[in-house]
């Protein structure tokens, strides 16, 4: 298991708790594929440096967690397919 962050950019144009939903579906997707969440910040609505979908703000969230680097692959294809995230990033953080 290795130590990862990600940053996940949510459509602002959501409900609360439907932003709360997307967060909890992240954290069991990365449960599901055999890893573990070690912190959560949500840096709530900021506006973004280029629009994206057209729109200027986004909700931040940043994770901090620990996964197998075989399942980042499912990780990833689950976060482009879901609508509701603008854009994300995964780091590893132990190859810095």
């Amino acid at each position: 298991m290795r130590n990862y962050e990600g940053v996940f950019i949510i459509n602002p144009e959501l409900a609360a708790d439907t932003t709360k939903a997307t967060v909890t579906q992240v954290q069991e997707l990365i449960s599901k594929n055999g890893g573990r969440v070690d912190g959560l910040q949500e840096w709530g609505r900021r506006r973004l440096a280029y629009k994206i979908n057209k729109k200027n703000e986004g909700h931040y969230v940043l994770l901090n967690f620990q996964i197998d680097p075989k399942q980042t692959k499912k990780l990833e294809q689950s976060l482009r397919l879901n609508d509701q995230i603008l854009r994300y990033l995964l780091v590893n953080k132990d190859e810095q």
